[in-house]
């Protein structure tokens, strides 16, 4: 069963905060506005007193158990996920977080090269291997396709201790590779699929749009929801 989205958790705690009338000893240092009219007048009364340290009623977000949790099952309910986590770090964290929790040092995973320096970065820190696909080209546009479900599985096969295939949906050209039957075929063969989704948060929201991650069975996918 569905929850019911015309709920907004943490909007309405913050709504709540605010009419409780706070008297604020903590951080941030311009409390609420009132220590900074500079900052006040350039972002606005109301964006200064939602500017908020984290507290009881408003939940952790290292450690969310009300009503940060409840917003994430929300989250994890409009995206069809079993889970959604929350960070404050970007897409950018996102991905990287992917590659971190299903490869260690000297692991080998599977991405388009046109991938998102993130996940480059994301190698470096843990040391896992890159099998890079070289995507096709489209010559009319200029611009870097894909990867094909045939070139995913070439590289699965040449490389049978890969832990994981690292998908753009899209890539920043806008360019969709076909995912489902990319997933089905490193489930197959016993692999990970994370999906970077920083460019198509949008296509779990949509008719006449790409398939998202999680609708093809993705294991992960990191959304951005200021795109």
């Amino acid at each position: 069963m569905r929850l019911d989205h015309t709920r907004a958790p943490l909007y309405e705690a913050m709504k709540e905060y605010q009419q409780d009338r706070v008297v604020k000893f903590d951080v941030p240092g311009h409390k609420g506005g009132r220590g900074n009219k500079v900052l006040r007048d350039f972002l606005g009364e109301v964006c200064m007193k939602n500017d908020v340290n984290s507290m009881k009623p408003l939940d952790n977000l290292c450690h969310p158990v009300s009503v940060i949790k409840e917003a994430q099952e929300y989250a994890a309910d409009a995206f069809g996920a079993e889970n959604t986590i929350f960070i404050v770090n970007g897409a950018t964290g996102a991905v990287q977080a992917m590659v971190m929790s299903v490869c260690k040092a000297g692991d080998k995973i599977i991405l388009p090269r046109n991938v998102h320096r993130s996940a480059i970065n994301a190698l470096v820190v843990c040391g896992a291997v890159p099998v890079y696909v070289n995507p096709g080209v489209n010559n009319d546009l200029g611009i870097p396709l894909g990867m094909t479900p045939a070139e995913v599985e070439a590289a699965i096969v040449a490389n049978p201790d890969a832990k994981a295939v690292l998908v753009n949906n899209p890539t920043y050209y806008g360019i969709c590779s076909d995912l489902k039957s990319i997933v089905e075929i490193a489930h197959r063969h016993g692999l990970k699929v994370l999906c970077d989704e920083a460019h198509g948060t949008h296509f779990y929201f949509g008719e006449g749009l790409p398939p998202s991650g999680m609708s093809c069975g993705a294991d992960m996918a990191a959304v951005s929801v200021h795109k």
